[in-house]
């Protein structure tokens, strides 16, 4: 997970306002926001979260079948949210991971209070909740790193896999931490943690 800086792009903002009633849930399915809903994947992919699964940092691109518009706040929860801009991230379709995770019925997640247990990458800074290892695994540094992690599978041994390939990659590089982002697409708050630590054995 990364921090998110949302900027509402206008043709958003001049949709939203053409829905008659915007704070139901199917204010989503509404033809003024279905016909820029691609667009707006796509722009949310690129703009703001440098082609990442806002949760699990996986690249991804912006066609249905790889990735989805995410109500961070759930729309069966929180209707009134449901055109909110800062509510939207892009996440990975993977099943049992990220977005499919948190609105499944076997989530762990079950009311509004809920929210207040979750990392919100758009208003907080993950770096401030989750540390990694060069294993791969990823570190709750409290309570509520931990309900994230449960609630989004970060822990998944796909991940936890991928996360040590790339780890393994760079026990022989030696460049900056912008340049080895530029080489590898995937897992960039990972990349920021464990390189110095790598670079200290």
């Amino acid at each position: 997970m990364f921090q998110i800086h949302k900027n509402e792009p206008k043709y958003f903002t001049l949709a939203k306002a053409k829905v008659k009633q915007p704070k139901i849930k199917s204010a989503w399915e509404d033809n003024h926001i279905s016909a820029i809903r691609e667009k707006l994947r796509g722009d949310i992919l690129l703009e703001e979260q440098n082609l990442l699964c806002a949760y699990c940092q996986k690249e991804i691109n912006s066609h249905k079948d790889f990735s989805n518009i995410d109500h961070f706040k759930t729309r069966n929860l929180f209707p009134e949210l449901t055109l909110e801009y800062h509510n939207l991230l892009v996440s990975c379709n993977t099943k049992n991971r990220c977005s499919s995770s948190k609105d499944s019925k076997k989530s762990i997640l079950k009311t509004r209070e809920d929210y207040d247990n979750i990392v919100n990458p758009t208003s907080e800074n993950p770096d401030d909740y989750f540390d990694y290892l060069p294993t791969g695994e990823i570190v709750a540094k409290n309570k509520k790193a931990q309900f994230t992690i449960e609630l989004f599978n970060l822990e998944d041994k796909s991940l936890s896999q991928c996360r040590l390939q790339v780890a393994k990659s760079l026990i022989d590089i030696d460049l900056s931490i912008e340049d080895i982002c530029d080489i590898f697409p995937d897992y960039h708050n990972f990349i920021k943690i464990i390189y110095p630590k790598l670079k200290e054995l």
